[in-house]
């Protein structure tokens, strides 16, 4: 009586070189028409909620409620048809506990100075009913806005910066959040714009960004230069309830 411990042997001894031969043949056949595993593609990278700081907003805001994404207008100013062109797509991403995602249909304004260093629509700037170098857009599906505006101007006390606003509303338009900070540039960038005309007409500017009590690290723009001019992104990490 043969012990089932030597059915294997037997098995294997009666499997001539041929037959197995024919087995891996088939199998070889069946495979070849299997269509080869593609790679996975790639994951899209996870978000990084990096908050953004809040700076004070200023006391230039006015909620112009201008839907636009070009802020010159076509102002004839000369500190707006003047100045170095400047492109910045903004990326909004908001902090839910310890869940970050994308925020799509945020209201994003931006507001900031001239070339010459005049803020619109104010009084004490005799610019009062103009409305150049303000404006907003929606976040889109991917939480980002694009603006096209020109590089700001310096003032006394403040190195160039651009304002911004980012509100979330109700469907009945209440506003539900409000994020409030400004972006900054790398001095030497800064110089670099504000060694040409209009920018120089002001003189040398008072205040770098070292020099500036307002000024956050955390909110410099990196910039590359685009034609004549400049273009930035930029990601801002807000914290939602």
């Amino acid at each position: 009586m043969i012990g089932c411990m030597d059915q294997p042997k037997i098995v294997s001894d009666r499997l001539s070189r041929r037959g197995a031969l024919g087995i891996l043949g088939a199998l070889g056949a069946a495979l070849a028409g299997v269509p080869a595993a593609t790679a996975p593609a790639a994951a899209a990278p996870a978000p990084s909620c990096v908050l953004s700081p809040a700076i004070e907003e200023g006391p230039f805001f006015v909620d112009e409620r201008l839907n636009r994404s070009d802020l010159t207008g076509d102002s004839t100013d000369p500190g707006v048809a003047g100045g170095a062109p400047l492109r910045l797509a903004l990326t909004v991403y908001a902090l839910h506990g310890g869940a970050c995602a994308l925020l799509p249909g945020a209201q994003i304004d931006l507001w900031h100075a001239s070339a010459t260093g005049l803020y619109s629509d104010e009084a004490m700037l005799h610019t009062s009913g103009q409305r150049f170098l303000r404006g907003y857009q929606v976040t889109d599906a991917n939480g980002t806005a694009r603006f096209a505006t020109v590089f700001p101007g310096w003032y006394p006390g403040r190195t160039p910066h651009v304002h911004v606003k980012v509100r979330t509303f109700s469907p009945a338009r209440a506003v539900t959040s409000t994020f409030t900070s400004q972006l900054y540039f790398d001095d030497a960038v800064t110089n670099a714009v504000i060694a040409r005309a209009p920018y120089n007409t002001r003189g040398t500017r008072d205040t770098t960004n070292a020099r500036d009590q307002i000024f956050s690290s955390a909110m410099v723009v990196p910039l590359t230069r685009s034609g004549s001019g400049y273009a930035g992104t930029f990601n801002l990490g807000l914290r939602m309830g």
